[in-house]
């Protein structure tokens, strides 16, 4: 499918991403030109104008180009000009524009290509990027419900049964881990693509099959962060809010930023995660359940904590709890709201105390939380071990330490995911200054061989 996107806007973009004046990028298209045997090309910046102004470079010129941003020179002549500078830019096609064939575009990238999805392939998006791509999708949803489209579930037994599948992979992730659900849902998403293409569908049917492409978007992303792989899971991410555009729906618009939020907290970008976080607040709004709202604030507490704003850490925190307590048994939750327990039991909210040096109220929380678990949640229960025992650890109560650390690796052993593998590897870290200690070398020697 060929998208007709103005090079002007992505010739810049990808110019600006690299740090190019005219004239340093005709003099590093030009060196590239003469190294890859096109011969000498006139370093006049007025060239570059006339590319950014729609003229199409010749195709050598395009290669050099290529050859500069590292694209491969199979996509250049696959996805011709100006489409092919998608892939040059960072993220890579995270500045092109909010429209229904982008969208559909990324889906078809993201959906099919694991390989692309890998954590190597891609850096982790800059932070103004981030920001940048957040600014420009609130706009764009905020636009669309103040037009009051609103997002819904379809009758029909296709979206039913499309509906069961998603919940399915839900649970699924919460017993295996992130890792071994993704390719289920990249062959999910494929199918619902395929439905957006293909099929004839209006209205609510419309609506609710982007609902299901941005929702498969968001947990391909949740499981590639789960499974240690940041810059894919971004990149799904990014996916998910282009399909959530198409047909806006509050919670889970905020749901979408309050995913990528967080996984910028888990990358020590607090400031960034807080930002989205609040912007993910402000969509909801009173447009959600107090449920919804109390999700939102738990992680802000995590981004207040990771900060080091305790005062803001355990106002949020108020807050949250408050907001779960006005939840009753009649709201309209949303199906992917299913995980939410009690604010101050969530694992996050462990982990901000934690983070905040208070290891007596941490453990407190954490070991509530754990005690609610149901029996198929082994993910989070590798998480609330490894962080107890870290709470233990820290207040020099090395059997205890020992013996929680032993049950989070009998757990892990049933769980495919790189952050848990992640947490149990700073647990090692964590105890290793107490290693003299008996039933500390023991569980060590266990750890260390789980270490990344």
């Amino acid at each position: 499918m060929t998208i007709t996107i103005p090079s002007r806007s992505l010739l810049r973009a990808v110019r600006k991403a690299y740090g190019h004046t005219l004239t340093s990028y005709i003099n590093a298209v030009a060196d590239r030109h003469t190294a890859l045997g096109f011969g000498h090309m006139a370093r006049n910046r007025a060239k570059v104008c006339r590319w950014q102004k729609d003229t199409e470079p010749e195709m050598p010129a395009q290669l050099a180009m290529a050859d500069l941003h590292r694209v491969d020179p199979k996509e250049v002549k696959a996805r011709g000009w100006p489409n092919w500078l998608l892939l040059a830019l960072p993220g890579p096609d995270v500045l092109a524009p909010f429209t229904p064939e982008v969208t559909l575009s990324a889906l078809d990238d993201l959906a099919a290509d694991p390989a692309r999805a890998n954590a190597g392939a891609f850096p982790l998006l800059p932070a103004d990027v981030l920001a940048d791509l957040a600014e420009r999708w609130t706009e764009h949803v905020q636009g669309a419900i103040a037009q009051g489209v609103s997002g819904g579930y379809v009758g029909g037994e296709v979206s039913t049964a499309i509906h069961a599948r998603l919940t399915g992979l839900w649970h699924l992730d919460d017993s295996l881990g992130g890792a071994p659900c993704a390719t289920s849902a990249r062959s999910d998403l494929t199918m619902v693509t395929r439905l957006l293409r293909h099929s004839r569908h209006t209205g609510q049917l419309t609506a609710d099959l982007h609902f299901l492409a941005a929702e498969y978007a968001r947990f391909l992303g949740w499981a590639e962060f789960d499974a240690g792989n940041t810059a894919a899971a971004q990149r799904a991410w990014h996916v998910a809010l282009r399909a959530s555009a198409e047909s806006p729906d509050p919670a889970h618009s905020a749901y979408l930023l309050a995913n990528l939020a967080l996984a910028c907290i888990y990358d020590n970008q607090p400031a960034t995660g807080t930002a989205m976080l609040a912007s993910a607040r402000d969509i909801a709004g009173s447009r959600t359940t107090p449920l919804v709202a109390a999700m939102i604030d738990t992680w802000r507490v995590r981004a207040a904590a990771a900060s080091g704003d305790a005062r803001q850490a355990v106002r949020l925190l108020q807050q949250a709890e408050t907001e779960f307590e006005r939840a009753r048994a009649g709201d309209t939750n949303p199906a992917w709201a299913y995980w939410m327990c009690r604010p101050s039991h969530m694992a996050e909210t462990g982990r901000a105390f934690l983070d905040l040096g208070d290891p007596v109220t941490a453990e407190t929380l954490l070991s509530d939380g754990l005690a609610g678990l149901k029996p198929g949640e082994q993910r989070d229960r590798v998480l609330y071990l490894t962080w107890i025992a870290t709470c233990q650890a820290r207040q020099h109560n090395l059997d205890a330490a020992a013996h929680t650390a032993t049950a989070a690796l009998d757990s892990a052993d049933r769980v495919e995911s790189g952050r848990c593998t992640a947490l149990l590897t700073s647990l090692a870290a964590e105890l290793t200054p107490h290693q003299d200690a008996a039933s500390v070398g023991i569980v060590l020697e266990r750890l260390n061989a789980t270490a990344l």
